[in-house]
């Protein structure tokens, strides 16, 4: 008599089987505060939650160092750099938080993971910015069955060509 064998599935397979991740759609948008205007930043299509995730980080240090340049930074030129109040918005310290702490990246990857999207947006006077990371699902295929033995596709569909419309002479 030979053992039974018990065989599970993955958790959260259910759920996945029914639409499989493709890709991750990851974007940086700014949006007026007023609705009325979008401006993309970047964008990337990651092709894993991890790659999506570091995207998504270094992203974040990317816009946090634009919104808080350093005084010498070159594509300043001559433009003057001046200190904000305690009273205005630092979106920048928001993004430099989250992008250098581990358990945010680790909540980024098990969503993206789990085949949901994940969003970070910060708001400043004028617009708000947002990081998204989106999973691109395919529906699944439908399965197919064989062709039964011995058939062989309709020589009338498999030979049938369009016909090219007739051209009539000018007169």
């Amino acid at each position: 008599m030979s053992a039974a064998v018990l065989t599970l599935a993955p958790p959260g397979s259910a759920h996945t089987s029914a639409r499989l991740p493709l890709a991750f759609h990851c974007s940086a948008t700014a949006h007026d505060l007023s609705g009325t205007r979008d401006v993309i930043l970047a964008t990337y299509r990651a092709p894993t939650p991890r790659l999506a995730a570091r995207w998504m980080q270094a992203e974040a240090l990317r816009l946090a160092r634009l919104f808080d340049p350093h005084p010498g930074e070159p594509y300043l030129g001559r433009a003057a750099v001046v200190p904000t109040g305690p009273t205005c918005p630092r979106p920048h310290t928001y993004l430099y938080a989250w992008a250098q702490e581990p358990g945010q990246y680790e909540q980024a990857l098990l969503t993206l993971a789990a085949a949901e999207p994940y969003r970070i947006s910060v708001t400043d006077y004028d617009a708000r910015y947002s990081l998204l990371a989106a999973p691109l699902l395919m529906p699944p295929k439908p399965p197919q069955s064989p062709a039964p033995a011995g058939c062989q596709p309709s020589p009338a569909r498999a030979g049938r060509r369009r016909r090219k419309p007739a051209r009539h002479a000018a007169r």
